[in-house]
């Protein structure tokens, strides 16, 4: 692993800087579940849930990645999941007492933010409530200085989590720190990246992530705020989707393969650096799945194929508008995943959610970022995809 992923680094360049700051891999809770024989009674609960809810495109027994931040005066450091797929920033607060805000993952403390203990701290007086489709996360806002490697903002409005959902007590992190436009962030907060993007070199940031592999708690992958990342990522290769909408990072998709399957249908898409899994519409997933010879585990709600099927299953291709449709071969050795079932046996990184209103069809995750390095450029309202070096 390269040595530079040990540092911090806010390099300037220009008027601005630019940051680094090393991604650290973990578990998802849906691996540990499968590990642990709890999925089937934990995927019940789940369904039980968004039948009597509305339908969410996050969702945190996913999420892989997380970094650091810092909170108050002094600094409160904190884990958090960096999450394209929402906007706004929450930490589990000091006075939380529902089962989820402590962690039970015996190499982790969950780190609470203490109002009390930040001389920067006031009360924006509001509630707050996020809804990640199997719980509510809520509680109150904040006012107080956010840090990422040393780059501030001093009045940074975020959420104070005092009710979370009790799986999270698996979960080693604690919070998220939201990455996409403003116009989804809950209350109208303005999202952490709008406020130090004045301080940054360029309005934009990119995330690469390593290749796949069972390391948990190990560095994972890289992300750099106001720049381009030249070292992982063949920036000749780099071609941009212009985004649909300004709210997920939504770019329209003319089409997918996979072997013998093909379908041209023109469905909009979201990059979400929260998510483990490629998600999509069933009928297209399950052509996928039939085409590649794997078989629907209905117990896991996942299309099961041998490991060594990573060596030889066909890719699985997107065609994006870069504007121009541009086809985009994900490798069966990125979307061909160990969960922990064991036997040689492996799941598809495919999951089926049907899209509702104007949500997207496909959210694009793990897979798709491991495979290309993708740039949020907040500034072209667009999304870059470049292939990543590994």
């Amino acid at each position: 692993m390269r040595s530079f992923f040990l540092l911090l680094a806010v390099i300037g360049v220009g008027l601005g800087a630019v940051i680094e700051m090393p991604l650290t891999k973990i578990t998802t809770l849906r691996e540990k579940l499968i590990r642990q024989g709890k999925w089937q009674e934990y995927s019940k609960h789940q369904k039980a849930s968004r039948a009597s809810g509305s339908q969410t495109i996050n969702d945190y027994q996913d999420i892989t990645y997380v970094s650091t931040i810092t909170l108050g005066t002094p600094a409160q450091t904190f884990t958090v999941a960096l999450d394209t797929g929402s906007a706004n920033l929450w930490v589990v607060d000091s006075t939380c007492n529902s089962p989820g805000c402590t962690s039970t993952v015996a190499s982790y403390t969950r780190n609470k933010y203490q109002a009390s203990a930040s001389s920067t701290y006031s009360n924006d007086g509001r509630s707050w409530s996020i809804n990640y489709g199997i719980g509510t996360f809520s509680g109150t806002l904040a006012v107080d200085k956010f840090c990422v490697a040393g780059i501030c903002y001093n009045t940074q409005i975020f959420g104070r989590a005092t009710a979370v959902e009790e799986s999270f007590q698996t979960q080693p992190f604690d919070g998220t720190f939201g990455l996409a436009w403003p116009a989804l962030a809950v209350d109208a907060v303005q999202p952490p990246f709008q406020n130090i993007m004045p301080s940054l070199d360029a309005p934009l940031f990119t995330f690469w992530f390593d290749k796949k592999g069972p390391v948990n708690g190990g560095v994972g992958g890289l992300v750099t705020y106001g720049a381009l990342d030249t070292k992982n990522c063949q920036i000749n290769t780099l071609k941009y989707a212009p985004l649909t909408a300004q709210t997920y990072w939504m770019f329209g998709t003319t089409g997918v393969s996979a072997g013998s399957f093909s379908s041209n249908s023109m469905l909009r898409a979201i990059a979400d650096t929260a998510s483990s899994l490629i998600i999509g519409p069933g009928g297209q997933i399950n052509s996928i799945g039939g085409a590649v010879g794997a078989t629907y585990n209905s117990t896991y709600g996942l299309w099961l194929i041998p490991c060594s099927g990573a060596n030889t299953l066909p890719a699985v291709t997107f065609t994006i508008n870069t504007p121009a449709p541009t086809p985009f071969p994900i490798p069966a050795s990125e979307y061909v995943i160990d969960v922990g079932l064991g036997n040689g046996q492996c799941a598809l990184a495919f999951y089926s959610i049907d899209s509702t209103g104007f949500g997207p069809a496909w959210v694009l995750g793990d897979p798709w970022i491991r495979t290309y390095c993708n740039v949020f450029d907040v500034g072209n309202k667009r999304v870059g995809f470049a292939v990543a070096n590994h």
